[in-house]
């Protein structure tokens, strides 16, 4: 359902139940208090005069991981012989904008000026490959450097609709390692 306009009022006309029933009762539906139902979202339109309940959502992974791709990939090896986790990943409803931010602990063992990054894709409703644009990652500076890096990236032109947001990993050079990962989308 959507809001609707109402009508004009006119000096002796009566409401029809059915004017009531769309002009206040649906209207009243359609405004935020009566839509709230998760504890913590938030509010965002989505069309002309409609709103939509979201909510902030994260994943996150302390397992620390191994990769060793120049192309964005799912880690591939574990540092501690546990089995590599892919990820983090988070599945939203989202309109055509989302704000969504990466970080961990971000190191590894390539030589001086190699860069290590952790970025995202998404997949769903809307298609996009990770990419250095919004990659969090440090430029290796010394041998088995770790800095803890963060990166927030406003996404826009998405198609709405439930959209999985999954973090990816490269290097120019070596390999590299993270850990404590953490993706988190905020969805409007």
């Amino acid at each position: 359902m959507t809001w609707t306009a109402p009508m004009t009022a006119v000096f002796g006309a009566v409401y029809t139940a059915a004017q009531f029933n769309t002009y206040v009762r649906d209207n009243l539906n359609e405004c935020a208090p009566a839509k709230a139902s998760m504890i913590g979202s938030y509010f965002t339109t989505s069309d002309d005069n409609r709103v939509e309940e979201r909510k902030v959502t994260q994943a996150v992974i302390d397992q620390q991981d191994s990769f060793n791709s120049a192309s964005y990939i799912d880690p591939n090896g574990s540092s501690t012989g546990n089995s590599p986790i892919a990820g983090p990943a988070v599945t939203v409803e989202t309109g055509s904008v989302a704000f969504v931010a990466v970080g961990g602990r971000i190191g590894g063992d390539a030589t001086g000026g190699d860069s290590v990054k952790m970025s995202w894709s998404c997949s769903g409703a809307s298609s996009i490959s990770a990419t250095d644009t919004w990659a969090a990652g440090l430029v290796k500076l010394g041998q088995y450097s770790f800095a803890y890096c963060n990166r927030g990236y406003l996404a826009t032109g998405l198609n709405p609709g439930q959209n999985t947001f999954t973090a990816k990993y490269a290097v120019s050079g070596g390999t590299g390692f993270a850990s404590y990962r953490t993706l988190l989308v905020m969805p409007f």
